[in-house]
């Protein structure tokens, strides 16, 4: 079964044109698989189409067979990390906390579990280089720190698949590679269909998997898009 597959998707909003011609695909294997093209093309758009977050303007689209609606993302193994840091100011929150939100409701009085939960956050942490941090509000972090955070809530219940919306953009290069490695490793160690939309994909070519390309046309603002699959050079063919 297809982790996720679409059948002539038209993505856009309601009352404007439609932001890309119809296209079919499907993601059936763990990778890194990359989402790119000009700005204002559709990319962040088809993330939230396939999450389920935008109704599509034409076809459908599942995950694990289903529509994205009745896929409930915790529980079902689904992580996201979106591109902008919404949370509210006035709700104070740790960083440690805001990790463990990842776990969705632990069940009370279940010390195995609690302390099983306890010992993922700390890694975690420490994965992201967040140890220093933890105490802290989320709201003082930098923007860079804020993506590691979020990595981190999304990456904490073991996901099956992860949708990434421009996660490379805040970070710096030793931190950007720390991401790709990860994510690699989550890919190709773990089983993890990796998803994410980018434009700062250059350096880290020989980790993709496969990448979706919006074209836009002379005069043209409807879009075109391909899906090319990949080798990457940091794995056996």
């Amino acid at each position: 079964m297809a982790v996720v597959e679409w059948e002539n998707l038209v993505c856009g909003y309601k009352g404007r044109e439609p932001l890309n011609l119809p296209f079919s695909g499907r993601l059936e294997t763990p990778g890194v698989f990359a989402i790119q093209g000009p700005n204002g093309s559709g990319k962040s758009t088809l993330l939230r189409t396939w999450l389920g977050l935008q109704q599509p303007r034409g076809g459908r689209v599942s995950l694990y067979g289903r529509a994205p609606g009745r896929v409930h993302s915790i529980s079902e193994g689904l992580g996201y990390v979106p591109q902008f840091h919404k949370v509210n100011h006035y709700f104070h929150l740790t960083v440690r906390d805001f990790v463990r939100q990842g776990f969705g409701p632990v069940a009370q009085g279940d010390p195995v579990a609690e302390q099983a939960r306890e010992a993922r956050v700390s890694h975690l942490l420490g994965v992201w280089q967040l140890e220093a941090d933890a105490d802290r509000s989320f709201h003082v972090l930098s923007g860079g720190q804020k993506t590691r955070a979020m990595v981190a809530r999304a990456t904490a219940s073991h996901p099956r698949i992860l949708f990434l919306d421009e996660p490379l953009a805040s970070l710096d290069t030793c931190c950007q590679q720390l991401l790709m490695d990860s994510l690699h490793a989550l890919a190709h160690g773990g089983g993890v269909c990796v998803v994410m939309v980018d434009h700062h994909f250059e350096p880290y070519a020989g980790h993709l998997s496969g990448k979706l390309s919006f074209h836009r046309g002379h005069n043209r603002e409807v879009c075109s898009v391909t899906f090319e699959e990949l080798t990457p050079t940091c794995c056996p063919a």
